[in-house]
């Protein structure tokens, strides 16, 4: 195989592996924020925009 096609898998496997991460890290989050888990920010607590 060429080198640069070795590459391209090799870091289109690296990013879907980091994107199943953050999406696994996100529905944890989510479901501790709806359980009302201590530490968890609430799913409604996003700042108010600056007048």
């Amino acid at each position: 195989m060429d080198r640069g096609l070795v590459t391209l898998i090799g870091m289109t496997i690296a990013y879907a592996a980091s994107l199943l991460g953050m999406g696994l890290a996100w529905l944890a989050w989510r479901r501790r924020a709806r359980a009302g888990a201590p530490g968890a920010a609430p799913a409604d607590s996003r700042p108010e925009a600056p007048r």
